[in-house]
């Protein structure tokens, strides 16, 4: 064999070893990538899944449905990937299942507790992220994104009222009318500052209103006992020290 066809065989050998390479890294890559968005789309499952059991008292059945059909779309695109399940995912499906065909029923009780309530509305923050994200992503319209972002909004502002209204009702247990109405005032504003009051808060704003007056109206006579003692005081110590100097 020539040195010519050496060098051309030298040559050959070496791009198909590079090739091989390149391609085996491409394979490496995707192999990769795979299972970085398999983690992606199953930690989403199970965020969504625990966002809804924590948050399910209180959310409409719209709100369930997107969640669920989330959690559909993640686990799709798991079966695309050909991710092994686990038991975190079946049990979100699970959710997803119970959700999508789940009766409509009042709302429970929101926490009064300012722990609980945290934890409720760092929920509600999260899944406000997650109907942007859905909407940027082009899973969810507009208008639908928009309902589902004023529903957590004002899911929001129920829970500072909740916080607001037990706080003001300890304040007027231990007779505290200034206190009470502070905290009133603060559930007033929270009403007040939404561009629409939904026909549901009307009432409630109204109870708040009546109960800030109420406490008022007990303020003025224990205000003007107060100006009263602290006057028969001042007397009785001007008394005591004219007393002193006269006998």
């Amino acid at each position: 064999m020539s040195t010519t066809s050496l060098v051309i065989l030298a040559i050959f050998t070496a791009l198909a070893a590079v090739g091989a390479l390149g391609f085996m890294r491409w394979q490496e890559q995707k192999r990769l990538e795979r299972a970085r968005l398999a983690v992606v789309h199953s930690d989403q499952m199970g965020e969504l899944s625990m966002l809804g059991e924590s948050l399910q008292p209180w959310l409409s059945a719209p709100m369930l449905h997107f969640m669920a059909q989330e959690i559909q779309y993640h686990g799709g695109e798991l079966a695309l990937l050909k991710a092994p399940s686990n038991k975190r995912c079946n049990k979100a499906m699970e959710d997803a299942l119970t959700w999508l065909n789940a009766t409509p029923r009042p709302p429970a009780k929101l926490p009064g507790q300012v722990k609980q309530a945290q934890e409720v509305r760092h929920s509600v923050q999260r899944l406000q992220e997650l109907i942007r994200a859905s909407h940027q992503q082009h899973h969810l319209a507009t208008d639908k994104a928009k309902q589902l972002l004023q529903e957590a909004k004002l899911l929001n502002v129920k829970v500072a009222i909740a916080v607001f209204d037990s706080k003001a009702t300890a304040a007027a247990s231990v007779n505290n009318p200034a206190q009470a109405i502070h905290y009133l005032k603060k559930a007033e504003t929270a009403l007040q500052q939404l561009s629409n009051l939904p026909d549901e808060l009307k009432p409630v704003l109204d109870n708040i209103q009546q109960r800030i007056t109420q406490h008022q109206d007990e303020r003025q006579p224990a205000a003007s006992g107060t100006r009263l003692e602290e006057g028969t005081d001042l007397l009785n110590a001007e008394d005591d020290s004219w007393k002193k100097k006269h006998f």
